[in-house]
């Protein structure tokens, strides 16, 4: 069973969105009401072609307790998150968007310059948001068109194929932050933000795969915090 609402994870997304294509959601992890800790998080948008978005796997002793991307968002829908404990429970929270058309709007940028930038990244660090804390926020933009396949080319009509990050990693000095299994839901340019608890002052790696079998890395090294 699915308990709803228990508090262990909240999901926030404008109630009418600005944009279908890029609409941001952020979800919340209550540490505190799930002891046993969070092994992952699914997002699913109930109305698009693809409803689970994404399922972010959460790294053990990671510390994650808050994540933002940025969605496309097909027609009016209820947003869930879904967190599953490292015990099996499944928790779930929701939100109602109004929206349309996000997964057939146009690309903001055309194919040629999408591909020509296509797998770069870049990381911003923020210091804590709280003194006397260890966790540190991590933004993370990889430049990717991240097709839905229901877009089309805006000169031939044609469909352009479905083109995705697929899978993504975040590690630290190769402990796992968070991971990824990705659908057609996450926008153009995938951006992630998140909260995290570091592990000394080792770099911050990144690796992500495409639907072409494209793989992307970088790495970081971790800004000090003055801790």
């Amino acid at each position: 069973a699915i308990l709803v609402d228990s508090g262990v994870v909240r999901i926030e997304a404008p109630k009418r969105a600005q944009d279908a294509a890029i609409v941001p959601v952020d979800i919340y992890i209550d540490p505190a009401k799930a002891p046993a800790g969070i092994k992952s998080v699914t997002l699913i948008i109930d109305v698009n072609p693809a409803p689970v978005a994404a399922t972010f796997e959460i790294g053990k002793d990671a510390g994650v307790t808050h994540l933002s991307t940025r969605v496309r968002v097909d027609d009016y829908s209820y947003l869930r998150a879904i967190a599953e404990t490292q015990s099996g429970e499944l928790h779930m929270a929701q939100t109602f968007v109004k929206a349309s058309g996000g997964c057939s709007a146009p690309a903001l940028k055309n194919q040629d310059e999408a591909m020509a930038t296509m797998g770069q990244m870049k990381l911003r660090q923020f210091p804590p948001q709280e003194t006397m804390t260890k966790a540190q926020e991590l933004q993370l933009m990889i430049r990717h068109p991240n097709n839905s396949g229901l877009q089309r080319n805006p000169l031939t009509q044609y469909f352009i194929p479905a083109h995705f990050v697929q899978k993504l990693s975040v590690s630290q000095a190769d402990r796992l932050i968070l991971s990824m299994e990705g659908g057609i839901s996450i926008s153009e340019d995938p951006n992630f933000r998140f909260d995290f608890t570091a592990h000394g002052t080792g770099q911050i790696q990144v690796e992500a795969i495409d639907t072409d079998g494209k793989v992307f890395r970088n790495q970081w090294p971790l800004e000090a915090t003055g801790l």
